[in-house]
């Protein structure tokens, strides 16, 4: 039995004014707060757990890679709610937000006691509480730190400080008078929290239907929804300048975007076979959640120079081959969610210099329109030099990765 899950928080210790705080966020909205589990039919055994809470009198929010299994295979799973002592009620699914990670459901328990959506956000420093199921094993509230927005983001996410643990995805994190400013939904461990800021949690709410859509529908929306995203995101950096920066010989983005971040890594020649070798890579640290096997809405860009200039041209080659051969997508993706790989491979001139370039793509099966791209660029080795450049982009349109890779072409090449 797998238990999937993404995050949780566990009560820690606290000051005596914490915790009498605490203390009364837990026995005020106790009732307001449910664990979502995940049933497969077959064996009726919990597929997945998370944690909701209740924003009107049966309408609850959670997190969307929660009951994600329950779109992907709708009838493989129901959607229950724990409400305790062997009291559980199926969950209707009203409307999803798989770019910020959330979920509308409705429960026939109807329910007095609900959450209150904060109109602003803490300042930062200000204390916070996150409440949930850590583990399966029962409700719970971390005091906690607000502080500010994530930087450097393109996905809006709050940071807050709290052990996270699973069970805990899709529960309420509150501000000293007990209003939501978001949903609990990832760790960076070590005391780091993320949440969904609560503006996202009121646009799901204001454009939520009263009735539950059929699955085909709610897929329909998320396609939609992912088309939106990946123009969003790709557009400025289709439009605006690249800084470039050396890299051996080679030419590589410095800054495309704020939430783009890069870095980069040397070798000495003793070190890795007699070759020295220059990395950077660039990336986000985010992605979209849509399945088990698949997750999407990430670009990811690597370069490599190399230079061996005291190997033989045989022994320098073979190993430049292998450097070529490393690159794959960046995004986890089954046989069922995407077809195999489409590609056109050719020998371009980029600045002068002969390169042999590969550009694949492949199809969401169950998300027409969207596509995973790959390219791959290595400059023919010269005087046993060499330079290698890669990226990969998740859930865009054919269009999209066309215009980037013609872009990235442009802008990566050899310097003479």
């Amino acid at each position: 039995m797998l238990y999937r899950v993404f995050c949780g928080l566990v009560i820690m210790l606290a000051q005596p004014a914490v915790a009498d705080t605490a203390q009364s966020v837990f026995n005020n909205y106790q009732d307001a707060l449910i664990q979502v589990q995940v049933i497969e039919n077959q064996t009726q055994r919990k597929s997945a757990i998370g944690s909701g809470f209740y924003v009107s009198d049966d309408l609850l929010i959670t997190n969307y890679h929660v009951i994600a299994e329950k779109i992907q295979s709708e009838q493989q799973y129901q959607l229950m709610a724990n409400l305790g002592d062997d009291n559980k009620q199926q969950l209707q699914i009203i409307a999803v937000d798989v770019i910020n990670d959330l979920a509308l459901l409705r429960t026939p328990q109807k329910q007095n006691r609900q959450f209150t959506l904060a109109s602003n956000l803490p300042a930062q420093g200000e204390q916070v509480f996150s409440l949930g199921n850590p583990h399966d094993l029962g409700m719970v509230v971390v005091p906690g730190t607000f502080n500010g927005m994530k930087q450097q983001s393109f996905y809006p996410r709050l940071h807050v400080t709290g052990s996270i643990n699973p069970g805990m995805s899709g529960g309420p994190s509150v501000n000293s008078n007990s209003e939501v400013i978001g949903v609990n939904v990832a760790t960076a461990g070590n005391q780091i929290g993320f949440v969904v800021p609560v503006a996202q949690v009121n646009a799901l709410l204001a454009g939520a239907n009263s009735t539950a859509p059929e699955i085909d529908t709610l897929k329909q929306q998320i396609l939609q929804q992912l088309l939106t995203n990946q123009q969003q995101m790709l557009s400025p950096m289709l439009s605006e300048q690249w800084q470039m920066q050396p890299l051996g010989k080679g030419l590589v983005p410095a800054d495309i975007a704020p939430f783009v971040q890069c870095w980069g890594h040397a070798t000495e020649l003793e070190q890795n076979n007699g070759i020295d070798t220059a990395t950077a890579s660039c990336g986000q640290s985010e992605q979209i959640y849509l399945n088990s096997g698949l997750t999407t809405g990430k670009l990811e860009m690597q370069f490599e120079w190399l230079d061996g200039k005291d190997l033989s041209p045989l022994k320098f080659n073979h190993h430049y081959q292998n450097r070529i051969s490393y690159s794959g997508a960046d995004n986890r993706a089954g046989k069922h969610d995407v077809t195999g790989f489409n590609c056109h491979s050719d020998i371009v001139a980029m600045a002068g210099k002969a390169s042999r370039v590969i550009f694949c793509v492949r199809a969401y099966k169950e998300y027409p329109q969207l596509f995973d791209a790959l390219y791959l660029a290595a400059t023919v080795a010269d005087g046993q030099q060499g330079f290698i450049s890669h990226f990969t982009l998740a859930g865009v349109t054919q269009e999209n990765a066309t215009a980037f890779a013609r872009k990235f072409m442009e802008a990566v090449v050899w310097q003479s």
